[in-house]
């Protein structure tokens, strides 16, 4: 029979241990709160949402593993990821959920509260001056674009400065900075 070695020490984990003082239990009870978390609690991890977002292998954190986070109360390291950001919002996570949970929606929350504290990444910060700036995040350049679609040369009756100007007063403006 073959001997097995012992190893002295710590235990291999797949994960790293999570310190239990770092954790906020407010963080799960303010999700729970907000209209999107109501189901919250009601996740069991069972992975529905990882296996229906198309882009979950990119992700460090699996939607469900954000869920669970949320509920452990792991604030930083939510509001913090970079995942909520990168969400396509196309909610499949949230229709194929069999308890309900809103996925889509509470990253929608997460975004929130990260940006209320300042933890917005550049790119998003760059689009919301270039909305501010443009009015708008896509214009059409070429005058044979529109042509093409059989539209007008000018988009009729677009004023970007009234879009500029109630963008000022909305979160948008805050991000940018033009507040």
């Amino acid at each position: 029979m073959a001997e097995t070695k012992n190893k002295a020490g710590v235990p291999e984990t797949l994960i790293e241990p999570i310190e239990m003082s770092s954790l906020d239990a407010s963080f799960r009870n303010e999700i729970h709160s907000m209209p999107n978390g109501e189901e919250l609690s009601a996740c069991f991890a069972c992975s529905t949402c990882t296996a229906a977002c198309p882009i979950a292998n990119q992700w460090k954190y699996k939607p469900h593993q954000l869920i669970r986070m949320i509920i452990l109360g792991m604030r930083d390291e939510v509001l913090s990821s970079s995942e909520i950001w990168e969400c396509l919002t196309c909610f499949q996570c949230q229709e194929r959920c069999p308890q309900n949970v809103r996925v889509t929606d509470i990253f929608f929350d997460c975004k929130n509260l990260a940006s209320e504290r300042g933890d917005i990444p550049s790119s998003i910060v760059s689009l919301a001056k270039e909305l501010l700036e443009k009015g708008q995040l896509y214009q059409v350049t070429a005058d044979w674009e529109r042509e093409d679609l059989e539209l007008e040369p000018e988009v009729p009756g677009l004023s970007i400065e009234e879009v500029k100007s109630i963008l000022k007063n909305t979160r948008t403006g805050k991000i940018a900075g033009d507040e």
